[in-house]
């Protein structure tokens, strides 16, 4: 009967592929070079947990970790490991291999393993000091070589002094290293709404949207500049982000249902993630998560993609029930029947992503053909007035044919609003 022996393959992360044997009785992972496994990933606390072999079975210790360790889809402080388990830390995950005495092969975790959870109570004075002890060695080699690093910037800076042509290092403080994981979801006994947003460090945006109700899966990305980059960098860094608490968690108002938003945010030495569940959101992650979204939105083109189907058809016809009291309306104000195409237009844009679309889809598409056929014959036969009177040098009545023209096309942008700006500029001249 043969040793058990452990090993630790990476399936997912930046180093997909690679095999770890535990052949000592420790291992530490972490973002760290010191570390026996090194992965660069701003998610990773620098000693992020230990891996340990005790009377031949492996534990998994997190290490206070920022962004926690999770194994099969829950998070542990310590946890025996077992053939097949995953782990996910940051962005990597790694499957414990075992092959030995049982000679099992590897399996998929099973619902029902043994789940322990351990509190701390019944450690030993022992124990806990030599766990207290392996928890602060990288600690203190971590202040020693703050030290050692304090001492080489004096010297590089009175070296410097003499030199002002050689550049000066940049504060690790002010990296706009950036990494962004944010994620909503609105749950109820009918749906699961879904909405993603993630920013890479090599500054890839990128939005996804699963809304199984909707049947709608949508992914867009982008390329962001370096100066888009620093001034959003530089909105995270003041907003009191890394301030908040890890978690903040209520009760849901309706049973059955659940909304819960998790963002997490590296930002050169600075990291938090913080989740909200079933409550009010603390202003700070409040105002963040809406200043997220709305950078999102312009960045990608997107405004519609973070609301549910059901959601996005509610807007849809409240903005069909005001083109529709504007259209009726449109011989009480010039510019009504403009209006109303804007906001039959905005219903259209609702439903874009909605899949299949509502009976009333067609009703829109319809009427923005109907209202804009006859806004365009409206003010046809408005700047025929207007032109008349020009001709005329009626310039008084000019002004006033003018001034409806100029209400009756109420968008700066649109060329037929500049037309009869500048006619009545010259015709307001000549008064």
């Amino acid at each position: 009967m043969k040793k058990k022996q452990y090993v630790l393959k990476v399936t997912a992360g930046v180093l997909a592929g690679r095999e770890f044997p535990v052949s000592k009785e420790s291992l530490n992972l972490g973002r760290s070079s010191s570390c026996d496994i090194c992965i660069k990933d701003l998610l990773l606390s620098r000693t992020h947990c230990r891996f340990e072999i005790r009377d031949s079975k492996l534990f998994v210790i997190d290490l206070a970790s920022a962004n926690e360790t999770i194994v099969n889809g829950k998070v542990v402080d310590e946890r025996e490991l077992r053939n097949g388990d995953l782990i996910e830390v940051g962005e990597s995950t790694l499957m414990v291999v075992c092959e030995g005495e049982d000679d099992m092969p590897v399996r998929p975790p099973v619902e029902g393993d043994d789940v322990v959870i351990d509190l701390g109570f019944n450690k030993s004075e022992e124990d806990a000091d030599t766990e207290k002890k392996l928890f602060l060695r990288p600690v203190i080699w971590s202040v020693a070589a703050i030290l050692v690093l304090v001492i080489g910037v004096l010297f590089i800076f009175n070296f410097e002094k003499a030199e002002p042509d050689k550049k000066v290092a940049v504060d690790a403080e002010q990296s706009t290293e950036l990494l962004i994981q944010y994620e909503k979801i609105e749950a109820d006994s009918d749906n699961i709404f879904r909405y993603s947003l993630r920013l890479s460090p090599d500054g890839i945006l990128q939005a996804e949207i699963d809304d199984i109700a909707g049947d709608r899966h949508i992914k867009k990305d982008k390329q962001l500049s370096q100066s888009v980059v620093d001034e959003l960098a530089r909105i995270i860094r003041n907003s009191g982000f890394f301030g908040l608490e890890r978690k903040y968690s209520g009760y849901a108002s309706t049973p059955g249902t659940m909304m819960q938003w998790r963002m997490t945010i590296a930002l050169g030495t600075q990291i938090n993630s913080c989740t909200v569940r079933d409550r009010l959101e603390p202003d700070i992650f409040r105002s963040l998560r809406e200043t997220l979204e709305t950078f999102s939105k312009n960045e990608l083109g997107i405004w519609a993609i973070q609301f549910s189907a059901e959601r996005l058809i509610e807007l849809a016809v409240d903005a069909k029930a005001v083109a529709d009291k504007k259209s009726a309306e449109r011989n009480v104000r010039h510019n009504n029947l403009f209006d109303a195409i804007k906001s039959y237009k905005e219903a259209i844009f609702y439903l874009d992503t909605v899949n299949p679309k509502p009976d009333f889809y067609a009703e829109l598409v319809g009427a923005v053909e109907t209202c804009e056929r006859e806004l365009e014959k409206r003010y046809e036969e408005q700047r025929f007035k207007a032109d008349r009177a020009i001709n005329l040098q009626e310039w008084a009545n000019a002004a006033r044919e003018l001034k409806i023209l100029r209400e009756m096309i109420p968008d700066h942008n649109d060329p037929r609003h500049g037309e009869a700006v500048r006619k009545l500029l010259d015709v307001e001249g000549r008064l």
